[in-house]
């Protein structure tokens, strides 16, 4: 079978969510044809989600230098550099993403993240702040800006940021006030 219909079977394959066998036939299109990032950057994905994170973070490396200015694609290698540990390589790779996508909620979200793992919770802040702005009702954003504002002792900011999360998501606002200490009257 052609290179590129090997593709187009790929994607037939992911269309109806048959991961594993589009992980084998990506990974055929790749070895004959080393330099087709779309292909290489899909592969490395499946493998990060398969929890094949080895396999995924090589696939990424060849991906990115093929396409070294697509966000998309820096966030996805660095969020797998995320669940292999490598927070420094992956803030720098969210630090791409977000000069090239600057409104890419998720990079700044992701490079809050590994900023609070290494403990530079004041930096973290900056970053979940501006993940929230830029998509105000993800929950998530605020409870993790909670959590770094909670690391610094600014309870007066993890009040408010609680009852701006309270505002449209019950179940994160309980997760916060459970793990974060605080006391709501209003509160079912």
């Amino acid at each position: 079978m052609s290179e590129p219909l090997l593709h187009f079977w790929a994607q037939t394959l992911l269309f109806f969510g048959r991961n594993a066998q589009a992980r084998r036939v990506l990974t055929q299109v790749v070895h004959a044809n080393p330099a087709r990032a779309e292909a290489l950057s899909t592969l490395a994905f499946l493998h990060a989600e398969a929890g094949e994170i080895s396999q995924a973070i090589p696939a990424f490396d060849k991906a990115l230098a093929l396409q070294p200015d697509d966000a998309s694609l820096s966030f996805n290698a660095a969020f797998a550099l995320q669940r292999a540990g490598e927070h420094e390589r992956a803030m720098e790779l969210m630090r791409r993403a977000i000069a090239r996508e600057p409104k890419l909620d998720r990079a700044w979200y992701g490079l809050g993240l590994s900023l609070a793992h290494v403990g530079r919770y004041e930096e973290a802040v900056t970053h979940f702040r501006e993940a929230a702005r830029l998509q105000p009702l993800n929950p998530y954003a605020g409870y993790q800006l909670t959590a770094a504002l909670a690391k610094l002792g600014r309870r007066d900011e993890v009040l408010a940021e609680y009852e701006r999360v309270k505002s449209f998501d019950p179940k994160v606002s309980a997760l916060m006030r459970r793990e974060f200490a605080i006391t709501d009257p209003d509160a079912p």
